[in-house]
């Protein structure tokens, strides 16, 4: 046979071998199934009852195997489908087929296999009680122990077993037990004599690495000393270098100045009589030259003769021109006045830059937790409450905080969650509470959750929820914390990322204590170079004690005009940093401070890009400073809103689309969440809210979108919709007292003075930042039929709106807009008498 017929015949035979492989592994998985799904009921061998549906998992054919197996090996019938895969596995797993067989070593395993087979059927037969209806070690053990305890005592035949168990697995495996116990007791000697050393090793690897240890600190020790040297050369070559610089620079100046008096006593000695030279300076009087200010040769140069020259009288009288140079050359005159880098205050090295935590309230002594089986108790009571109204469920979690308790509920399969809201006045009554909330959706759990209040409430204190590492790791400036969620941890929120913020609810609800807390959590995270306050407060009452600090940019707004003038100036100064920042090429506020900080770093500070010649005295524009984030906090706006009207609502509106980019953000809180207040518009544009205890649903959907805060329990109690979150989170707002923020106040009114700018209130409004088709206010047009009205009245010497609307033909609100506009100008008196009759004061047309 040649050698390619050859190797294909061998292909062929592993092919055959991988094939009966495949089988003999079905057939074990199909033995397995049969026997695990075994049931005496199905027809078999042993049973030929009919049944209607067999439950073996192999059919009619899985119960006879079953059957017979068990009949015939009892439990060892487990063992069959490994034995046969253990076969398959040993003939036909190789790659090549050989006929190179061990007969004597294949017919011991042989007997090995039958010793222990029958040896463990016995074993089972005479230990173990029956499976069913089967002996336990089957046909075989069965008949194997009854014929061996006719001749032998129980013990004797178990310890012959025994016997032929060992000596049928040393013949299958082929292993030694004297080797086994060999190893056993070398393993032992070992273990025992590493824990008997283990002390002394551990010593000396102690010392080892204690020895490392001082090697290499002594060495970082030597690297750091040398590196601290090459520090200090490197920085005494540069003063040297710099020293060098100046020497050269001074002595320079000098050379030039004294060639100038040298020159100028030469030519009052050719000349007695003095002349006064008006042409232009020469290029080496360059120096005392700075931009547009002429600084007199008496002012700078020092008295100079040809023998004795006064070198340090000379240096100094240069480092006042430089003085001056710098002066003359930033000019910030035409700038915003909160936008020039004014004086700011400046503390005390010993004073903190903040204000200290100690200057608030500590809270008293804790109450007392809830114990684990009251807990339990209260679970109880919900869930038989519920089964009152016919709702299962059950109560997979307790979630206790300081002023109320969260039971986390798995409702029965098939019940529905309105079900259970619809219940919640029934269920607070059940359960003698002043109110229940159901929270019908938890962001990644498949339960529902039941609120109910604590029966002794906490005081979350404003101190605890500043003082955590949440508040203080925070970078932004504009960090506030709310108070703590129901499980008692710090809640802290970033108003840039808000980025403007909706607070509603009705009087007494904590809305005004949420407010100041927001304001102080501010002033303990920002200083007045990174944040500016404007504080409007209709009731005169809740932001008047922040009066003075300096973080403000103007008084605090009482007057509602005011307050819309001061919105108009937010408008207007929106739109300069908006042009700003496309001149600079950043997209928002942070983008802008860390190019400006880089530049001035690097030594090229940016020039202002809007500067005009003319704009100031300077010749060339100033230097842009570092803008601060500004805040505008609104009390009740809904005064504002009463007051000012659709005007007030539209610079919200443009505020709030608008000015995130440009670090202008507003807090707005009002008592009055009606949709005349909140508007749609004003909604669209402020996604963040915040919703203490409201009077009702409609409410709670006006300001929340959804209801809830009407079972709020108020005193701080609040539901908080974080942007892009359509669940809120209820949160236990913190409580700031009336002394705690007199303190801060006069903490940061010790630190500084606020600079205030007074064009906000002024009402100076520029045309940019008129609203579309809006006019300034008292540039209201008089109408163009004025005059043709004046002739007409003057000349019948009556008036009245419905005759100047049928003569000239005009609606109702127009006539009424002409008699008040002839009233302003005094041409016709106000309405007096019964018929509110009105007399013409101008004289007759004069006729030709």
């Amino acid at each position: 046979m040649s050698d390619t017929k050859l190797l294909n015949h061998l292909s062929g035979v592993q092919k055959l071998s991988e094939v009966g492989i495949i089988v003999s592994a079905f057939v074990a998985i199909f033995i397995v199934l049969s026997l695990s799904t075994f049931s005496p009921v199905d027809p078999s061998w042993s049973q030929q009852q009919w049944v209607a549906d067999i439950e073996n998992s192999g059919g009619r054919v899985g119960a006879w195997v079953a059957d017979i197996l068990f009949y015939g090996f009892g439990f060892l019938a487990y063992l069959i489908p490994v034995v046969i895969v253990s076969v398959a596995w040993a003939i036909l797993w190789k790659p090549n087929f050989s006929f190179n067989i061990d007969f004597l070593n294949l017919s011991l395993r042989i007997v090995g296999f039958i010793f222990t087979f029958f040896s463990l059927s016995a074993l089972a037969a005479i230990n173990i009680s029956d499976y069913h209806y089967y002996p336990s070690g089957g046909l075989v053990g069965d008949i194997l122990a009854q014929s061996m305890l006719s001749f032998f005592s129980l013990l004797a035949v178990n310890l012959i077993l025994l016997t032929f168990l060992v000596s049928g697995t040393t013949l299958l495996f082929g292993f030694s037990w004297i080797r086994l116990i060999d190893g056993l007791g070398d393993f032992t000697i070992r273990a025992v004599t590493w824990l008997i050393n283990l002390p002394k090793k551990l010593k000396s690897h102690k010392e080892e690495n204690a020895e490392i240890n001082a090697e290499k600190n002594q060495q970082r020790q030597l690297e750091k000393e040398q590196r601290l040297l090459e520090k200090e050369q490197i920085k005494q070559e540069k003063l040297d270098k710099k020293l060098e610089k100046q020497a050269l620079k001074e002595q320079k100046k000098l050379d030039a100045l004294a060639k100038k008096e040298n020159k100028k006593n030469k030519d009052e000695e050719q000349d007695e009589t003095p002349m006064i030279d008006f042409s232009s300076p020469s290029e080496q009087d360059s120096d005392i030259f700075s931009g547009d200010t002429f600084i007199g040769k008496d002012e700078v140069l020092p008295e100079l003769n040809e023998d004795i020259i006064d070198w340090e009288g000379a240096s100094e009288e240069v480092e006042g021109i430089q003085q001056k140079k710098s002066v003359t050359k930033n000019d910030f005159s035409h700038l915003p006045e909160h936008a020039r880098p004014t004086e700011r205050f400046v503390a005390d090295q010993n004073i903190d830059p903040l204000p200290s935590i100690e200057l608030l309230d500590r809270p008293d002594k804790k109450i007392n937790p809830i114990s684990q089986e009251e807990l339990d108790t209260a679970a109880r009571l919900v869930e038989a409450k519920l089964l009152e109204f016919k709702i299962k469920a059950d109560v997979v979690n307790v979630l206790p905080g300081p002023v109320i308790t969260r039971f986390e509920l798995d409702l029965a399969p098939g019940m529905k969650v309105s079900t259970v809201s619809s219940l919640e006045k029934d269920l607070a009554r059940a359960l003698s509470a002043m109110s229940v909330r159901v929270v019908d959706q938890i962001p990644g759990k498949s339960v529902i959750a039941l609120e109910l209040p604590n029966r002794h409430r906490e005081i979350v204190y404003i101190s605890e929820v500043l003082d955590c590492k949440k508040f203080n790791d925070n970078k932004s400036p504009l960090t506030m914390v709310l108070g703590a969620d129901i499980s008692g941890l710090p809640v802290v929120v970033d108003l840039a990322k808000m980025p403007h913020l909706l607070v509603a609810g009705t009087t007494g609800s904590g809305k005004s204590v949420g407010v100041n807390c927001m304001i102080v959590s501010l002033l303990y995270k920002s200083a007045p170079e990174d944040l500016r306050m404007i504080l409007i407060d209709p009731k005169m009452l809740e932001l008047s004690v922040y009066e003075g600090i300096p973080h403000l940019l103007t008084e605090v707004v009482t007057d509602m005009k005011d307050a819309a003038n001061a919105l108009r100036w937010c408008v207007g100064e929106m739109e300069r940093r908006y042009k700003l920042l496309a001149e600079i090429g950043v997209r928002n506020l942070a983008g802008y401070n860390s190019a400006i900080k880089k530049a001035k770093a690097a030594g090229e500070p940016i020039l202002d890009p809007l500067w005009k010649p003319g704009d100031s005295m300077a010749e060339s524009a100033p230097e842009l400073e570092k803008l601060p984030t500004i805040v505008v906090v609104v009390d009740e706006f809904a005064d504002m809103m009463m007051i000012v009207g659709k005007k007030c609502e539209e610079l919200i509106t443009r505020i709030a689309q608008k000015a995130r980019a440009a670090g202008i953000h507003l807090i707005l809180a009002t008592q009055r969440p009606s949709v005349d207040v909140i508007t749609g518009l004003i909604k669209a544009n402020i996604p963040t809210r915040i919703a203490f205890q409201v009077s009702s649903k409609i409410d709670s959907r006006t300001i929340l979108g959804q209801q809830g805060a009407e079972t709020l329990l108020g005193h701080g109690d609040m539901l908080y919709m974080p942007p892009g979150v359509g669940v809120p989170t209820r949160v236990h707002g913190a409580f700031v007292d009336d002394h705690e923020v007199h303190k801060v106040v006069a903490d940061w009114k010790k630190r500084g003075q606020p600079n205030y700018v007074e064009e906000i209130l002024a009402g100076d409004v520029d045309m940019d930042m008129l609203l579309p088709g809006e006019q300034a206010e008292g540039d209201e047009e008089i109408d163009p039929l004025f005059d043709e009205v004046v002739g007409f009245i003057t000349e019948t010497r009556k008036v009245s709106i419905s005759s100047i609307q049928r003569k000239f033909r005009i609606g109702y609100n127009r006539s009424a807009r002409l008699v008040d506009q002839l009233q302003a100008q005094g041409v016709i008196t106000a309405p007096s008498g019964a018929n509110s009759n009105r007399e013409v004061l101008a004289p007759p047309p004069i006729k030709d």
